[in-house]
Order: structure tokens, then sequence, then C-alpha cells
């Protein structure tokens, strides 16, 4: 089922988890391919993910694993993302022309979230999704938006995934099963850095978590740029083995 239709039938709850005093930063075990992933939709790219697995346990049995993933893409035809391979993105500001934007003005871009897992493992945790308004950097994890599904759900579902805009009404405004950001409205026009997180709690305890970071605007470096910073830092760390 996609994930968004589950805000009209489920009852969700905030989490334990939304109380984190600190900026949400890239986290992951791994970066890269996430295979089960189609974040709801078809030709959403899977190859450039922020991957947490959790080994799952209920009164200290292990029961399985749980999987976070976390990815930014761009919306439709818009101009593809780029990564620094370490969790980070980068995306052109501007206003998406596809429905229900540009009259309900959406971005360019869009990210992704991914729960997966076995046996029994989902029913004991709960879900929380952290998103981000604020164009300002290092956001303060208290003041972002949250989206909480429980166990219960998500264990009945086998997981859920989904592709969210921060232009969505759904986000902002009154958001009925969650809290939303505490600064006003986002907009897709301005420049600035979101961050994201992903977070599996467990008797409202953090167990997990994977998260990312969004830099949009003028600053965003072309794929060539990324390569020259990736050789950067292999001749800095030469140089600096050749000193020692």
């Amino acid at each position: 089922m996609n994930f968004r239709s589950l805000l009209s039938v489920a009852v969700l709850t905030t989490s334990a988890a939304s109380a984190w005093a600190a900026p949400i930063t890239p986290t992951f075990d791994h970066f890269g391919t996430l295979a089960d992933a189609t974040f709801g939709g078809s030709g959403i790219p899977n190859d450039a993910v922020a991957i947490t697995t959790h080994s799952a346990s209920a009164w200290g049995v292990p029961i399985g694993s749980i999987t976070l993933g976390l990815t930014a893409h761009q919306r439709y035809d818009s101009p593809a993302l780029t990564n620094n391979g370490a969790g980070v993105f980068y995306a052109q500001a501007g206003i998406d022309t596809h429905a229900p934007s540009p009259s309900d003005p959406y971005a360019l871009w869009n990210f992704g979230f991914h729960v997966g897992g076995t046996g029994l493992s989902l029913l004991s945790y709960d879900y929380t999704l952290h998103y981000d308004f604020d164009p300002g950097v290092d956001t303060d994890q208290s003041a972002h938006g949250s989206v909480t599904i429980p166990g219960a759900l998500a264990f009945a579902l086998s997981g859920f995934q989904d592709s969210y805009n921060l232009g969505m009404n759904s986000l902002d405004g009154f958001v009925l099963f969650g809290t939303q950001p505490t600064f006003p409205t986002f907009d897709p026009t301005a420049d600035g850095e979101y961050s994201f997180a992903l977070v599996a709690s467990q008797n409202g305890q953090e167990a997990a978590r994977t998260a990312i970071t969004v830099v949009v605007g003028n600053n965003v470096p072309e794929p060539a740029s990324l390569a020259l910073v990736g050789i950067a830092l292999i001749g800095l760390a030469a140089s600096r083995r050749r000193k020692a």
C-alpha cells in the first residue's frame, strides 16, 4: 500500500524520538543501492540510499532485522540530483510544473523513505519520519516536522515506503498524524539546507536511525566538481602520509 494513503486510515502517534535536541546530520550504515526500495513509485532511483540495518530483538530475544532507507531524487523530469556519496544530496531551487504544482507549489525534488523488516521485527518498533522546512543550516530536530507509524501497522503492511515533497499540504499547517515544523512554510525557491531522519524506536527509546541532508540552490556543485573534491581529499590524505 502506498504510505500516503495511510494518512486517511491510520492513527499515527508522535514518538519519543522527536525529543532529540540536536541537528540532524547524515547517519547510516552504508550508502548505496537498496534493491527492495521503489519509494512508492516507478522509475525512482534506488542506487543512492542512506541505509541502516538494525538487528531487532524483543525481551532480549533476536527476532530478525529492520532496514531503514532515505534518499532524495528529482520530481518527474526536473534536473537530477547529485550527491557526495556520504548522505548529502544537491538539488536546484525552483517550483515544479507538474500538478498540483505550480498552483500549489512543489519543489523540483522529493525525498523518499523505506522501512522493511523480517519476522516480527517490524511489530516491535515505531517509526518516525522527521522533515525540515527551515532553509538554515543545522536545524535542530526538535524544530522538524514529524510523522509516526506504529509497529502494529508496519507489521500489518509488511513494511512501508513512499516519496514526499516538502510542498505537500499534508506536511504543512495542521499535521493530523504528527507535529508540524516550527518554521512557518517551506519555500521551494529558497536556497538552503534541509535535513531528514527516519528513526525506529522501541519502548520510547531510539534504537536506529538513518538520515540525509539536501543542499538546495546556487552552491550546488556539478558532478565534475564533486569528482574534483574527491580527488583533492585523496591528494590531501597522501600529502599527510608523506609528511608523516
